[in-house]
C-alpha cells in the first residue's frame, strides 16, 4: 500500500489493500469499456472509408473497347504514327 503511496481517508489510520484493489479493478474495467467503444467506433469509421473508396472507384471506371484493325480511326492512327516517326 505505501508503494503506490495510497494515503488513508482522513479518521482512518491504515489503506486496507483490497481498497487499492477495488480501485484498480474499477479502473481496469472503465478502461476495457473504453477501449471496446473506441475499436467499435474506429472499425465503423473504417468501414465507410472502404465504402467511400468503393464508390470513388466505381463511378472512375473506364470501359476500353477493343479497335477493329481495319476501321478509318485505325488506319488514320497508324498513318499519323507512321508519319510522324520520319
Amino acid at each position: 500500500v505505501n508503494y503506490f503511496g495510497v494515503k488513508p481517508k482522513s479518521g482512518e489510520k491504515e489503506v486496507a489493500p483490497s481498497y487499492i484493489f477495488m480501485l484498480w479493478y474499477e479502473f481496469c474495467n472503465d478502461f476495457k469499456n473504453t477501449w471496446i467503444r473506441q475499436s467499435k467506433n474506429i472499425s465503423k469509421e473504417l468501414k465507410e472509408a472502404q465504402e467511400n473508396i468503393k464508390k470513388i472507384t466505381a463511378e472512375k471506371r473506364v470501359e476500353t473497347k477493343k479497335i477493329n484493325a481495319n476501321s478509318l480511326k485505325e488506319r488514320l492512327r497508324q498513318k499519323e504514327a507512321s508519319v510522324s516517326s520520319s
